[in-house]
């Protein structure tokens, strides 16, 4: 019991932080299902992408309301989430997953660098969109880079909003907020068809669990974006951003050990 109300509370948790943050939760809904559950990593994987597209759906819900979401970009950038989630599910199923732990590792510290020195300088490239960044090379260049958010959503189970979101900010001249908006768009698309492919392949979704916790994180990502929209300023959502940042690099890192 004690177990099960645990659990629920960081779902809950979860859901209600990275509903902020163009995120699914996904680096921290998988090593909590392996906690709850006695599922291999195939199945985990699957439950914790159905639990990402909750989160996403309420989240991009909410950011929608507020007009923070650039539906035509989202869906531009989401053909190549879709390459990569279809990689990433094959890729899941055989191993060599090293390599590309070790790039994710690299551009994740990047990224925190970049976030960290702009936050630190009061750098404010978030409060409004900069479309002399929307260019058409800067968009190729983009879709390209969400090949790598979609292979993470295949591959680990995660919905890639720590590539999509550097992405649309420094790539594309996204404000914060909007960045994280669209985001959520793309890992929907990416999570779905990672889940097809799975289901295809032959891996079966264990709806008891994803019964029971889509509910809660359906609730904690609703208080959670239309708390966060509304109370979070720009410098304060780089911050959480990059402490998250932090969480997946220590969560990769351990995933690497592991394989090693």
């Amino acid at each position: 019991m004690w177990l099960l109300v645990i659990g629920i509370l960081a779902v809950f948790g979860i859901a209600f932080i990275y509903s902020n943050l163009g995120m699914g939760g996904g680096i921290l809904f998988v090593p909590l299902l392996f906690w709850l559950t006695l599922y291999g990593e195939d199945q985990v994987v699957v439950i914790s992408l159905c639990l990402v597209v909750a989160n996403s759906l309420t989240a991009l819900m909410n950011h929608q309301r507020e007009k923070l979401v650039d539906w035509k970009l989202g869906a531009i950038l989401a053909t190549g989430a879709i390459v990569g989630a279809i990689i990433g599910t094959e890729f899941n199923l055989a191993t060599g997953k090293e390599i590309f732990l070790v790039i994710f590792l690299a551009v994740v510290i990047i990224v925190i660098i970049k976030m960290l020195l702009d936050w630190k300088k009061q750098k404010d490239i978030c409060e409004i969109d900069d479309d002399r960044k929307l260019t058409k090379k800067r968009l190729i260049l983009a879709s390209f880079g969400t090949i790598g958010a979609g292979f993470m959503a295949g591959c680990l189970g995660l919905g890639g909003g720590v590539i999509n979101v550097p992405i649309l900010m420094y790539v594309l001249g996204r404000s914060t907020k909007k960045a994280a908006g669209t985001s959520f768009i793309i890992m929907i698309i990416a999570s779905l068809v990672s889940l097809s492919v799975f289901t295809v392949g032959g891996t079966s979704i264990e709806w008891i669990y994803v019964v029971a916790l889509a509910p809660v994180v359906f609730l904690g990502s609703f208080i959670g974006s239309r708390w966060g929209i509304k109370k979070l300023k720009c410098r304060e959502v780089q911050l959480l951003f990059i402490l998250v940042l932090i969480i997946a690099i220590l969560k990769v890192g351990y995933d690497f050990i592991q394989i090693m």
